[in-house]
């Protein structure tokens, strides 16, 4: 195989476009149409995103690195257990030597903390380098220590998972509060005379009250999700974990307790997003102006989203989880799993559909 072919698998390029794709969905796709909409369908200078559009690549840039970074040395961890569950996939210490794999791993890993102490010192809150440090070093005793021990694994990468949307809406959240006077003034030229200062100051940190609940939903969806479809890795992974003394949830208590785990958690998240769902036609009900019918849509569209790209995929993965028997049941239902998380960030562009255009 070609070194370079050979790379591009082990990081999981498609993996880390989606990262990538999550990152800018809520950036673009969830906080800018809600600042759009707060300043009045206008584009203000000095109101709107904050962060540069650099700054926010290397964000992003960091954030895949480090995930990079995390593939390259959990498969360099894995070989002895890849080999038997997916003999043909074996990269490291086949296609690309295992210095050379480490040596990739302390690289990436480098790099992503210097472009994530660039942003703390750009940002003026030297604590945010712990995002990345903390993240890296996650990554590294996931694959030395907790994956082998029950449900931990599982949780810290749903974790990981749940800090990719987190993290964009973070940043520029902070930007915000830290602008929140300058924003106000900017404001305050376009409404009417005598408007209190006040006023606007609070409906603007109620809007960024109201961005932290999007950015934290979507966090939440991640975890969910994410965790669900570790478990089911574990099952299908369960020959290979279990010859090495991996003490995942189905070689400790059985692919039994393991299917009925991921099922529960599933239901969970079918239960959040119907609420979810409940609660956008109830806060939207009622009223017959432009605005309300405009709201009332909105409402719709989302509930219809919701229900035919996530719940019921969701609900086909729980009774699929039921009826698996082989390994290639448990990996077309991480596929199936995969969709739905790259559904639920979809959500975003339809999200902004809503807000900017309907």
């Amino acid at each position: 195989m070609n070194p370079i072919i050979a790379f591009i698998k082990l990081i999981r390029l498609p993996n880390l476009l989606i990262i990538a794709l999550a990152q800018y969905a809520i950036r673009y796709g969830i906080f800018y149409p809600i600042i759009y909409n707060f300043s009045g369908g206008q584009d203000i200078s000095g109101v709107g995103l904050q962060m540069s559009n650099l700054d926010f690549f290397l964000l992003s840039l960091s954030t895949v690195m480090i995930a990079a970074a995390g593939y390259i040395i959990n498969d360099y961890f894995d070989v002895k257990i890849d080999r038997v569950n997916r003999s043909e996939s074996i990269i490291v210490g086949k296609h690309i030597k295992r210095r050379v794999a480490m040596g990739a791993h302390i690289v990436i890993n480098g790099f992503a903390i210097l472009i994530g102490a660039y942003l703390a010192y750009k940002m003026g809150n030297w604590k945010l380098i712990f995002i990345q440090v903390v993240s890296a070093g996650a990554l590294w005793y996931y694959s030395t220590t907790f994956k082998r021990q029950v449900i931990v694994g599982n949780v810290v990468v749903a974790l990981l998972a749940a800090l990719v949307p987190f993290v964009a809406g973070l940043y520029e959240l902070i930007l915000q509060h830290l602008m929140v006077d300058d924003t106000v003034n900017m404001l305050l030229f376009r409404l009417e005379k005598f408007t209190p200062f006040e006023d606007v100051e609070y409906a603007l940190v109620e809007t960024l009250n109201n961005i932290l609940l999007w950015v934290s939903g979507f966090a939440l969806f991640a975890f969910i999700s994410t965790l669900v479809r570790e478990i089911v890795k574990d099952i299908e992974d369960c020959d290979g974990d279990e010859q090495y003394e991996s003490n995942t949830l189905p070689v400790v208590y059985g692919k039994s307790v393991a299917k009925m785990v991921a099922q529960v958690i599933a239901l969970i998240m079918l239960g959040l997003i119907g609420y979810y769902q409940y609660m956008q036609v109830q806060n939207n009900a009622g009223g017959d102006s432009q605005e309300a019918v405009r709201a009332q849509t909105r409402a719709l569209i989302t509930v219809m989203y919701f229900l035919f790209t996530v719940q019921l995929p969701l609900a086909y993965v729980i009774f699929q989880i039921y009826t698996a028997k082989v390994k290639e049941d448990y990996h077309k239902i991480s596929t199936v799993l995969k969709l739905i998380m790259l559904a639920g960030i979809s959500y975003a562009a339809v999200f902004y559909f809503l807000i900017i255009k309907l």
